[in-house]
């Protein structure tokens, strides 16, 4: 029997009696050093054009953590603002855990125009044709906790091979030659000389099995030697990889991967179907090159004990001596319009 694909986004989208992005109060939210200064450099003018046409404001962040901040602040002064961030991914983060911590998510809504080095999230929600322009539209929110650190994504969260190819990354794209998906690869050959992996215990709460919709009452499980797990809220990382193919931004579900330790050689030979994302159709039936190193499913919350750090949107934290991580979805937790 067939199994049931996960409903897309324009099978979800919600419509709702809030003022659209034209009504609202925009507020322009530059980071100067996405994309080596890109933003900085060439973005300006026109944002202060627009900003002038629109009536809106313009705010430049100053230093890391700064974009959390000034998204919050234009929450707490307009529960209804629309931001518009300009950065990468990274940028995308700060802006999302700014509405999260504001209070506003339920009113307030974003839009990110790509000018960073990764702009993995924009390549979906812009450029794929899965939400209709300058509408708005409910999308997931992903909490994580680690400790006493609660944060927020709205991309994908990386433990592991993926989490140590980004720190590798951030020295690489310092390179004039280096940028985007090469940089990431480059990343990736570099890590893949050291290949570490990490004993780990990843437990998976409220599976949806394809073909199914109702959530199993037991925990999944996996204890095992882990080269890299993922919990994807949307499709890409690693500068176009297609890591989560089946994932949905407002399915209430994250996509979750387990990658079991494989030989160089044989990382070499799938490494090109894991961009791409061919390795699974869409029905959710795993190809057989990649069934026995594989597991790929969709749940409500996965725990992560073991790992040293874990890497949120491109961003890399310390996992601390508790060495667990805990990533819930929260539905509909926040608004997005395409540009």
């Amino acid at each position: 029997m067939k199994a049931a694909v996960p409903k897309t986004e324009k099978e979800n989208k919600v419509r709702v009696a809030l003022p659209d992005i034209s009504e609202r109060h925009q507020v322009h939210i530059i980071n100067p050093m996405s994309g080596r200064g890109v933003a900085g450099a060439n973005i300006y003018s026109a944002v202060e054009k627009s900003a002038a046409e629109s009536g809106g404001e313009i705010l430049k962040s100053e230093r890391p953590g700064h974009i959390e901040e000034l998204a919050a602040q234009a929450c707490a002064k307009d529960p209804f603002v629309h931001i518009i961030a300009y950065g990468g991914d990274g940028t995308v983060n700060e802006t999302v855990s700014g509405i999260m911590k504001s209070g506003a998510s339920r009113t307030a809504s974003f839009s990110v125009i790509p000018v960073g080095s990764g702009n993995d999230f924009s390549a979906y929600v812009n450029d794929s044709g899965v939400f209709a322009k300058a509408e708005l539209n409910k999308i997931d929110v992903v909490r994580v906790t680690c400790g006493d650190d609660v944060r927020y994504f709205a991309n994908m969260m990386n433990i592991g091979f993926d989490c140590n190819v980004v720190s590798e990354t951030y020295t690489l794209k310092k390179k004039p030659f280096l940028h985007g998906s090469a940089a990431y690869i480059a990343g990736v050959a570099k890590t893949l000389i050291l290949k570490k992996t990490f004993r780990g215990k990843v437990t998976l709460e409220g599976v949806v099995p394809f073909g199914s919709e109702e959530e199993s009452a037991a925990p999944e499980v996996f204890e095992q030697k882990i080269l890299l797990t993922a919990a994807a809220n949307s499709r890409y990382c690693g500068g176009g990889f297609c890591a989560a193919p089946l994932a949905s931004l407002n399915d209430g579900l994250l996509d979750v991967l387990v990658v079991s330790n494989l030989s160089r050689l044989r990382f070499l030979t799938v490494v090109g179907a894991y961009r791409a994302g061919s390795y699974i159709n869409e029905d959710g039936v795993m190809g057989r090159m990649f069934s026995d190193i594989i597991t790929y499913r969709k749940c409500r919350k996965v725990t992560v004990e073991g790992p040293e750090k874990y890497c949120l949107d491109g961003e890399v934290y310390s996992a601390g001596e508790s060495r667990k991580i805990e990533a819930e979805v929260l539905p509909g937790a926040m608004w997005y319009a395409a540009l």
